[in-house]
């Protein structure tokens, strides 16, 4: 029976140490790809900005950048072979060339029967390079729309303009441009109303909405290779319904990809970020690569109906099979710094139900810690709402948590364990850069600076154990000019605790820090870029390192779980 026990908790050790690979996905607006190179390993990074489609807005950049994986110095005069495709079309093919190995190309996009190109010509292989007082421009039509952008990337020289690779490396990607769309409704009582749906992979097609059944409907084109899902983080969708659609509001929505239900996981409300309600729709990786096993369509089919499901209370047995306990808590969705209550109900299975004074411990795990018990005293068989526990969860608690109801009535073996999340509170869609402007501070009293800094950051959404890219361009504000070779000093702040600093220097105005947060910094947190130009001045912004939730966790907790019998049982028969 020991080796019995032994071997359970050898599997849960096994799958709480797999290791997590590092990888390389398309993303929204931009892609991070690994490079062989002759005697290096490089890694290339492509984007646009901004990734969200202003049909008001005809202006965005594409950069290119190739560097040492190693060392992350920029790789200097490299030269692109870059063909760009949208649909299986091709924009452009050109050949272009940056002396510092920083491509930035200006995108003017507008209809016209050809695209135009503002630059000069490298004398050795003729690639297009950028002016000398004037970015690289390309006017015509190249971004016209939101969707995915495909490219193929041939790498000619490094180094040197006449070092021409003999293994030229050959890299093909996708960026992704939001685009919301707007779709008119008519409700069962007979007014009109506009659905939304924001899409950060692809373009949408075939809206309907079902006014009998209260269903919206679309598809939107997806290649199912599991090749291709395997470059990919996230796909999201946004599902934005008028707060004054009574028809389409519920607390909970079923959803479904290709007539496949979807977890509740994947799914969810935010009416916090407009006048709008926004339904969230995400699904990661591996949750895809779940489904490609069934699936031969090269698109997704979306459906979203208003749940008439009732998720409270949840329920489970204890492992002595004494109680049946139930969890409700409110507000339904757990936030940090809010006050959340817990309401539990004992039900005593084999008794004649009259109430009952017992004892309970209440416990709050998160991340195999204990962050929280209390010793309460409270009544089984009674109405719901009898027996309430208030807790107040610190900005750092983020993530999935065990609430446990142990010792009931003082058996070690009465206890009951039910999993929830803490979620973060939903925040405006961020659009790139972010331009702040600089301050100073004398004698206690702040004032405005002469400086503009822009910010942007890769992923939009930061989380632990993933490289985020901090691209930080600095202007003088009554010229707007980028200042060439500015230094600056970027630190990232917790609870008035400094926990990372870096000095550094934009050649052209421009910059970037790379960082890794830990699952430690999980929480609020500020960014300030300090010492700007060799001033006093700095600017800052909060920000929130929101924790991810990898699918190898879910198998941990379902292993757990479903391990709960088993270990009741052998308890039970080494007690007999």
């Amino acid at each position: 029976m020991l080796r019995t026990l032994m071997a359970i908790l050898a599997i849960i050790a096994f799958l709480s140490i797999v290791d997590v690979q590092l990888s390389y996905e398309h993303g929204l607006g931009g892609e991070i790809l690994p490079v062989l190179l002759k005697d290096k390993n490089a890694t290339l990074f492509v984007s646009i900005q901004p990734s969200v489609f202003n049909p008001n807005d005809d202006t965005s950049y594409l950069t290119i950048r190739l560097t040492d994986s190693k060392t992350d110095a920029v790789i200097e005069h490299v030269t692109f072979n870059v063909e760009l495709l949208k649909n299986g079309e091709r924009i452009f093919n050109e050949k272009l060339y940056d002396d510092l190995g920083n491509l930035n190309i200006k995108i003017i996009s507008k209809k016209s029967d050809s695209i135009k190109i503002e630059g000069d010509k490298e004398s050795t292989n003729g690639s297009w390079t950028k002016k000398l007082n004037s970015p690289l421009t390309m006017k015509g039509p190249i971004f016209t729309s939101g969707g995915l952008y495909k490219y193929h990337i041939e790498i000619i020289t490094v180094n040197s303009v006449e070092n021409i690779l003999i293994k030229k490396p050959k890299l093909d990607g996708a960026i992704s441009i939001a685009e919301k769309t707007d779709h008119e409704v008519t409700g069962m009582d007979g007014k009109k109303y506009s659905v939304g749906i924001m899409s950060y992979y692809d373009n949408i097609n075939n809206f309907l909405f079902d006014s009998k059944n209260n269903t919206i409907n679309y598809e939107m084109p997806f290649d199912w290779s599991k090749q291709n899902i395997n470059q990919i983080s996230v796909v999201h969708q946004e599902i934005h319904i008028p707060k004054t659609f009574a028809d389409m509001l519920a607390t909970k929505y079923d959803i479904t990809l290709n007539n496949i239900q979807l977890e509740e996981s994947n799914v969810t409300i935010d009416d916090y970020s407009e006048d709008a309600r926004i339904v969230h729709v995400i699904l990661n990786k591996n949750e895809l690569l779940e489904i490609v096993n069934n699936e031969n369509e090269s698109k997704m089919h979306f459906s979203i109906i208003p749940s008439k499901q009732v998720k409270f209370p949840l329920q489970a047995n204890t492992g002595n099979a004494q109680f049946r306990v139930g969890l409700s808590w409110n507000p339904p969705v757990i936030h940090p710094e809010q006050n959340v209550s817990f309401i539990i109900d004992f039900d005593e299975l084999f008794s004649d139900k009259k109430p009952k004074t017992l004892t309970y411990d209440f416990v709050i795990k998160q991340y195999g810690s204990e962050i929280f018990r209390k010793k309460s005293t409270g009544q089984s068989n009674s109405p719901t709402g009898t027996n309430i526990e208030n807790h107040i969860f610190p900005s750092n608690s983020l993530g999935p948590i065990i609430i446990s109801v142990e010792k009931i009535d003082g058996s070690e073996l009465a206890s009951a364990d039910f999993v929830a999340v803490v979620k973060p509170v939903e925040q405006p869609k961020q659009i790139f850069p972010i331009r702040l402007l600089s301050q100073t501070d004398k004698n206690g009293i702040s004032n405005d600076g002469k400086y503009f800094v822009d910010l942007t950051w890769f992923p939009a959404e930061l989380s632990p154990n993933e490289e985020s890219e901090f691209i930080i361009t600095l202007y003088d504000k009554k010229t707007t000019m980028p200042i060439r070779q500015a230094e600056y000093d970027f630190v990232i702040l917790q609870s008035d605790n400094e926990v990372f600093r870096k000095h550094g220097i934009a050649p052209a105005g421009g910059s970037f820090v790379d960082y890794r947060f830990l699952e430690s910094n999980v929480g609020s947190a500020t960014l300030q870029i300090e010492n700007i130009n060799g001033s006093s001045e700095y600017a800052k912004i909060p920000i929130s390192i929101t924790p991810e939730f990898p699918f190898s966790s879910l198998i941990i907790f379902a292993v757990i779980f479903s391990l709960i019998p088993i270990l009741c049982t052998i308890n039970k028969k080494l007690i007999i």
